[in-house]
């Protein structure tokens, strides 16, 4: 078996954005491969018989993505070469074999786009609200070489500069002019087109200087031209939606505190009445968190009366039902360990793309009666079988507060039971999301240079309700009394992991935790903070979201309360700080932006404390997952070239 290396990258097999066709008969999906020599990635469409199971692979230029049915017998699909400069081209595809042809080319940055019944298609378009172009990062403007930012938020990860774009809701016809359905300063969030192809949901907010997040739930009559609103902007937040039979289902949160659930429901398409259901304590989407996926697809559908729904319970990401007319049960309909990317329904038949006993993702089907899974595809199964996975080992602990948290160990490679070695405390991001048992590429990298690798989900985690997931004027506290107690738990249990070559590492939240740890105690031997927060002042007032979500979760603004804002800041206590600390930043993160990492590498320094920064030029916030395969591996062989340095 071979060591598992920050290079396996370019070995894995990324699958994504699975449908079914209407008849049942075949469904479609994406294959994403890392490309060593272009430095990015590849995609394919592939196609599978539901009767045989076999599968075939439709296009080979790697350049195609977003693949959806037309009819039972065509897909359309976006080809990212061909086109104009600034356009955006679609493709049709039979089935059956023969060549591409071009369905519709749009002269306009279009971020996603649905086939109508009468040729017509709808879709989000991103336009400058004032009517002007959009400048682009190496371009100058009447000989200056400058951006204007007149209001909040002025830019956005992965999206870049947002001042004053909108997405917005568009017509378009079969030439491919667009018709703006939403007005100048509306910025579409989601939108959901009924299976009829007459109506689309839209949800979004109107604002101009200061963006808002609550925003409302709107119904478009293609038919009649007409919209309607079903739920006001300016209450609260408008999250997930799809059409539920004559109804549409939405789940809204007032925003309450940081770590609140959703309460779900029903708007009735002609009168537009309100229903809430029974509360279920659990958002839409959630999964397990992994470097190694890449690509989406369906994560909530209408079927058989029940709404069908990926979410995290426990250290999962399962498969949900929720009965939309009698009983309201809630219930799971995978069990498996892992987690669910994505899936579609037909025939009481599941079709998902999971990981499942520690491999990479796979196409499985479930079937719903019998809860029975099966594996439909291998991509995978060759690197599998070659290299050593080390699984995680799992136990349960009680904190001294008596909750109740899941602890996951993953042994060094070659493990000798009496013999020392060192070992890194891995911290999820969110703080809302999850670690469980699946594939995670980082974690195996450490685990096969011979490292202990041990993780758990603290309060402030998602999985288990919102009276668990809550985290206002919370950082920095219980999680990281959980977090301390679940290393000294390891410690006890695991005789042969070194107390004194332990390190930590995490990103995002998993970052700040790491900034807040070394400025808290010295227990640990080494640290590497990725995309990390150090100043909430700076936090709240320069990222995409400071002025929403992170406002949200220190409860409190620097001008009403400093002194609140600056005690969860890790640069506050930078100063005790003795670690070892590497920082992993990009330079287009604009979710953590990287003065947080500046300054807390600054701070340590002017302390004698070591710090090294890796700043990536060109990558966001999702380096880790979607950055370019160079860059991932280097930052894989930083991390642990850090930690071999300062645990070994």
């Amino acid at each position: 078996m071979r060591k598992i290396k920050s290079t396996d990258l370019y070995s894995f097999n990324f699958l994504s954005d699975l449908s079914v066709s209407p008849d049942g008969r075949h469904l479609v999906f994406m294959q994403h491969r890392a490309n060593e020599k272009k430095n990015g990635y590849d995609s394919f469409i592939w196609l599978m018989d539901t009767e045989t199971e076999k599968c075939s692979q439709m296009t080979f230029g790697g350049l195609d993505s977003a693949a959806k049915w037309l009819d039972s017998e065509t897909i359309y699909f976006r080809r990212s070469s061909g086109q104009k400069p600034g356009s955006s081209c679609w493709y049709t595809l039979s089935i059956k074999g023969g060549e591409a042809e071009k369905l519709v080319e749009i002269n306009e940055k279009v971020i996603s786009l649905d086939a109508l019944s009468d040729g017509r298609f709808v879709g989000i378009l991103t336009k400058h609200s004032e009517g002007k172009e959009e400048k682009a990062d190496d371009e100058a403007m009447d000989g200056r070489d400058l951006y204007v930012f007149d209001e909040v938020y002025f830019w956005f990860n992965g999206q870049g500069i947002r001042n004053k774009l909108r997405n917005s809701l568009a017509m378009f016809d079969k030439d491919g002019k667009a018709e703006t359905l939403t007005p100048q300063y509306f910025n579409t969030s989601a939108y959901a087109l009924s299976p009829c192809r007459r109506y689309v949901a839209y949800t979004g907010v109107e604002y101009k200087d200061k963006v808002s997040t609550k925003s409302g739930l709107f119904l478009y009559d293609i038919e009649k031209g007409e919209t309607k609103t079903l739920y006001a902007p300016g209450q609260n937040s408008v999250g997930a939606i799809a059409f539920a039979g004559g109804k549409i289902f939405a789940a809204i949160n007032d925003g309450e505190y940081s770590g609140k659930n959703s309460r779900y429901f029903l708007f009735d398409i002609e009168s537009g009445e309100k229903e809430e259901l029974p509360f279920v304590d659990a958002e839409v989407g959630g999964a397990a968190g992994s470097d190694s996926n890449l690509g989406g697809g369906i994560v909530k559908k209408f079927y058989d009366g029940k709404m069908y729904m990926t979410r995290a319970v426990g250290s999962s990401g399962s498969l949900c039902a929720m009965d939309m007319e009698g009983a309201h049960e809630d219930r799971a309909v995978s069990k498996k360990v892992g987690s669910i990317n994505c899936f579609d329904i037909i025939s009481g038949t599941v079709y998902m793309i999971a990981m499942r006993d520690m491999s990479l993702c796979e196409v499985y089907s479930l079937d719903i009666a019998t809860g029975k899974e099966k594996k439909l595809t291998g991509f995978n199964a060759g690197y599998m079988a070659e290299n050593e996975v080390i699984h995680p080992e799992y136990f349960v602990f009680k904190n001294s507060d008596g909750v109740e948290l899941e602890g996951f160990v993953i042994k060094p490679r070659g493990f000798k039971k009496g013999k020392k070695y060192p070992g890194v405390l891995e911290i999820h991001g969110g703080p809302k999301t999850i670690f469980g048992g699946v594939f995670h590429h980082e974690m195996q990298v450490l685990a096969n240079k011979g490292f202990f690798v041990f993780y758990t989900n603290p309060r402030g985690s998602d999985g288990r309700g919102e009276k668990f997931a809550y985290s206002t004027r919370f950082l920095g506290t219980k999680d990281y009394d959980d977090l301390m107690e679940f290393t000294d738990k390891v410690i006890e249990k695991y005789p042969e992991l070194d107390e004194k070559r332990i390190g930590i590492c995490g990103g995002s939240y998993g970052g700040f935790m790491c900034n807040w740890m070394i400025g808290h105690t010295d227990r640990f031997a080494a640290a590497a903070s990725q995309r990390s927060i150090s100043n909430y002042v700076c936090k709240l007032t320069v990222t995409d979201i400071g002025t929403t979500y992170d406002l949200q979760q220190v409860g409190a603004d620097p001008w009403e309360d400093f002194e609140t804002v600056w005690e969860t800041s890790p640069l506050k206590y930078a100063h005790n700080a003795k670690t070892p600390t590497l920082f992993i930043q990009s330079d287009e993160d604009y979710r953590c932006w990287m003065s947080g990492a500046l300054q807390m590498f600054s701070a340590l320094k002017m302390n004698g404390t070591d710090a090294k920064v890796v700043l990536f030029h060109g990558e966001n916030h999702e380096l880790s997952r979607s950055g370019r395969p160079h860059n991932r591996i280097t930052r894989l062989d930083e991390i642990a070239g850090w930690f071999e340095k300062y645990l070994k």
